[in-house]
């Protein structure tokens, strides 16, 4: 029985007893979870820094994302540049065999341009997921189509002139990525950038020429003519234009500028992921020790509280 004289004692131990509990429900529940509070309000002072730092992760972690997307499309797009400017070049050599004789009839020159432009148009249509990317901004439209009803198949000869994109479904739109902070970077390939239109004309004048036995001065002109255009739109462009090597080299270096930052981001992110868990997770070594002392602290609480109320007069008798 407690007496008046040993309540206090009492209700001290189970308050004790009590705290200890708690100290071990905390401990086990540390141990489980290996974090140190299931709440900001039990870090304390660092949960200020918690929020901070994962508000400017989360931020990061965005960036990173963009510029991974961006580099993909920059990717795609520049294999097919380069494939465009193979294709080009491969067929120059094939124009320059062609003037001759029966040449052109001989390697069926007129059904190697088809094939050639169906390949290039492939190269233009290409997609990330269900988005164009040389259709700048009207990105569910495909960039290229010849037979749209707008554009018309060039007569020849004579060789077309005049630049004809009338095929082209994208817009003038320049793709953005925001990659930084209170940065964001121009990308991008439009299809109907002049040396791409140079090499779809070549191709396609050359696949709608039905060749003489032998080759006619006026197709000899039409051959000339295309490989002119072409040396333009892979060697020697105008002025104020990009050869498809030159449209190459620029979305690489696009990908290296975003590559750059991405590398920087990447640090970051080490960096706040190393605080985050600084902050939020317990030295598991540390807390099972902790653990293994509230318990027998506990055990000890529990003992004494049971001595005491088992005390009696007759004990000192």
């Amino acid at each position: 029985m407690t007496r008046v004289a040993t309540l206090a004692q009492n209700r001290f131990s189970l308050f004790t007893a009590l705290n200890t509990q708690q100290r071990l429900f905390d401990s086990q529940t540390q141990v489980g979870t290996g974090l140190k509070s299931q709440d900001f309000a039990g870090l304390g002072r660092d949960a200020g820094r918690l929020v901070s730092v994962k508000s400017e992760f989360a931020r990061v972690d965005q960036f990173i994302e963009n510029i991974e997307t961006t580099d993909r499309r920059l990717e795609f797009m520049g294999f097919s540049l380069d494939r465009i400017e193979e294709l080009g070049r491969e067929f120059r050599i094939s124009l320059l065999g062609a003037k001759n004789g029966d040449a052109a009839n001989v390697i069926g020159l007129a059904s190697l341009a088809q094939g050639l432009l169906d390949q290039v148009v492939d190269l233009l249509n290409v997609r990330d997921e269900n988005r164009f990317l040389f259709s700048g901004g009207e990105i569910r439209s495909a960039p290229v189509d010849l037979n749209n009803g707008v554009y018309t198949p060039p007569v020849v000869p004579p060789f077309p002139a005049a630049a004809d994109t009338n095929w082209y479904g994208g817009d003038n739109v320049i793709q953005r990525a925001r990659v930084d902070e209170g940065f964001e970077i121009n990308y991008g390939i439009r299809a109907n950038e002049p040396s791409i239109e140079k090499v779809i004309r070549a191709f396609d004048a050359i696949s709608e020429i039905t060749f003489s036995t032998p080759t006619s001065a006026a197709e000899v002109t039409a051959i000339d003519d295309a490989v002119a255009l072409l040396t333009e739109a892979l060697d020697t462009p105008a002025v104020g234009e990009k050869t498809i090597g030159g449209l190459f080299a620029q979305s690489e270096l696009q990908r290296a500028a975003i590559g750059d930052l991405k590398t920087k981001h990447e640090n970051f992110s080490a960096f706040a992921e190393q605080s985050i868990a600084k902050i939020e997770q317990v030295d598991s070594a540390e807390a099972i020790s902790i653990l293994n002392a509230e318990q027998v602290t506990l055990e000890a609480s529990f003992t004494a509280i049971a001595r005491i109320q088992r005390l009696s007069l007759v004990n000192f008798l």
